[in-house]
């Protein structure tokens, strides 16, 4: 199974030539590496070093609670530029390595997975930061911190767009709160170390982030809504549907991220999305129904019992501070992205499901 479109890693490397090019020579800690992003950051700094005579250095760590197995076999592992480790993302603090950039994005981020694993959620937003942040205070890493758009909880109508400056409306009592809380309190940690510490630490809130190498176990939107597809069953839409997203395809969230670490003159706050369109999941629904072509029923059901029914009304967000401080835009359009991930779905959904 290929996790990825090989052009969306070309035109990952193609955005970021002038970003990677300083990061030659240099070594980098992934945490969360076998995940969904994490596979991406892995990939996009392969590829740029099979065109470098200085290349990147990379140690990639995963403790593989919620991500797939079956990374252990694939051609990256026998690349020279990239050491595995199995474990926790704790063991980074006890690396005998020297990182001049990690990127923290070691996390439970599936509704479905945290509200399964609360307390392995808060560790390692909040436990494990603060050692991975230690550690970069020992070796004045360049950090970044992979914190989520929910901890901007439901915002108020006035708010959306939302902007790194509001301070959020979320519960620390339920089904989310084990999520949206640890990462607001990871933020805090990071805040503490950057003023504090002196710690080059950014944070970034993503807003629903998707593309081809979302497994059908992650249980967000699109993955469901795939795996349905696959299965041949209809599009299900938890509770009213009228809920609204924004989402941003991977290539532009990989650019945004690398930017933000590499880039970043001050460490900051940013949100990295694509605020266009605001969508409701009813209407999301009809839309990858259009995209694969078939005259799929569309049902509105009750929220599954290992699903947290808390969730926002809205969630859009407002990237003016991304888009002035490091020149970022998003370039492929829902519709685009929607035709990349189902044509991907299409040729690897049956074996993972039928697996």
């Amino acid at each position: 199974m290929n996790y990825f479109v090989s052009s969306d890693i070309e035109e990952i490397v193609t955005r970021l030539q002038k970003s990677l090019v300083k990061m030659c020579g240099k070594k980098i800690l992934i945490t969360g590496a076998a995940g969904f992003l994490g596979r991406y950051f892995i990939a996009t700094l392969q590829h740029f070093n099979l065109q470098s005579e200085n290349p990147i250095s990379i140690v990639a760590l995963d403790n593989y609670i919620t991500s797939d197995h079956v990374q252990n076999n694939d051609g990256r592992r026998l690349d020279p530029n990239i050491e595995w480790i199995y474990g926790d993302a704790a063991i980074a603090a006890n690396l005998p390595d020297k990182f001049d950039y990690v990127l923290h994005a070691a996390g439970i981020a599936s509704p479905e997975h945290y509200r399964a694993n609360p307390l392995e959620t808060i560790n390692v937003a909040v436990n494990v930061t603060r050692e991975i942040l230690e550690m970069a205070r020992k070796n004045q890493s360049r950090v970044l911190f992979f914190s989520s758009s929910e901890i901007y909880g439901d915002p108020f109508p006035e708010f959306v767009p939302t902007n790194e400056d509001y301070r959020g409306n979320v519960s620390t009592r339920g089904p989310r709160a084990c999520y949206d809380e640890s990462k607001r309190m990871g933020e805090t940690l990071c805040w503490v170390y950057q003023t504090y510490h002196q710690v080059h630490v950014s944070v970034a809130r993503p807003f629903n982030v998707y593309g081809p190498g979302m497994m059908p176990k992650d249980y967000r939107v699109l993955p469901n809504f795939a795996a349905s597809w696959i299965k041949g069953e209809s599009l299900k839409v938890y509770g009213h549907g009228k809920q609204t997203r924004t989402f941003c395809y991977i290539t532009d969230a990989i650019v945004g991220f690398f930017s933000i670490l590499v880039n970043g003159i001050e460490p900051n706050v940013y949100n990295v999305g694509n605020p266009l369109p605001e969508i409701s999941i009813s209407d999301l629904a009809l839309l990858v129904r259009n995209t694969i072509g078939e005259n799929m029923e569309i049902e509105t059901i009750n929220y599954p019992s290992t699903y947290p029914e808390d969730e926002p009304n809205r969630r859009c967000p407002d990237i003016s501070r991304i888009t002035a401080t490091l020149d970022y835009a998003p370039q492929v359009s829902l519709d685009e992205g929607l035709k990349r991930f189902f044509g991907w779905v299409k040729s690897n959904y049956p074996l993972i499901i039928s697996q």
